[in-house]
């Protein structure tokens, strides 16, 4: 007949537990960078979504005037409604003359996205992007 052992708990040790935490934090730590460098693509996305839209608008007020200045001296573009993921992380500026016009998204220096290897994005009136790294665009 066989005795059951009534004294023996059962459950995890501490080294266990220890190394279960030790693994944990490795993944963590292997995945965080990983999950950050995702947060940053989505931002520079929405900045880059946002540069487009406002080039539209750019387009859309000169095919009405004839002039691009008259755009951003009204706030027409400078101004327009952006997601508030945009605006925490990216500050729009842009310049023009009658002719032409440069919009610009510049990471905000007290964001998260103010170490952004690509930096500050441009488009212009010819449709041609720039950043301050390649492959942003």
């Amino acid at each position: 007949m066989l005795k059951l052992n009534k004294n023996k708990t059962k459950g995890f040790t501490l080294i266990e537990l220890l190394i279960a935490v030790a693994i944990i934090g490795i993944l963590a730590s292997i995945a965080y960078p990983s999950y950050k460098g995702v947060l940053e693509k989505t931002r520079r996305q929405e900045a880059i979504r946002t540069l487009l839209e406002a080039s539209q608008l750019m387009e859309s007020y000169y095919s009405m005037n004839l002039d691009y200045s008259g755009a951003i001296s009204s706030a027409k573009v400078t101004n327009f409604t952006v997601s508030d993921e945009f605006s925490e992380y990216y500050g729009l500026t842009g310049a023009a003359t009658a002719a032409t016009f440069t919009l610009s998204a510049a990471p905000l220096s007290t964001g998260a996205q103010s170490e952004d290897e690509c930096g500050t994005l441009t488009i212009t009136h010819t449709g041609s992007t720039g950043a301050d790294a390649s492959d942003c665009w």
